[in-house]
């Protein structure tokens, strides 16, 4: 869920990596490409972050215990 908040932000970098690609310096077109696709990498990389984290939880919850909730209808 996280990872569709930074969309618009990749988008900003997507836009600064267009500007970067109509110069002619060399090294700004470089990194106007990978400006240009930071709305997939940041979405992929924010998935993969939140993946990992989940099996380190899951494996110290397992081992140590982990949080409980209980939840009451509220009428």
């Amino acid at each position: 869920m996280l990872m569709i908040l930074y969309v618009p932000i990749g988008f900003i970098y997507a836009i600064i990596g267009l500007v970067f690609l109509t110069m002619d310096i060399e090294y700004l077109k470089a990194t106007g490409y990978v400006f240009l696709f930071a709305p997939v990498w940041l979405s992929l990389s924010v998935a993969g972050v939140h993946y990992a984290v989940a099996i380190i939880y899951n494996y110290l919850a397992s081992k140590f215990g982990g949080f409980e909730f209980e939840f009451t209808e509220v009428k």
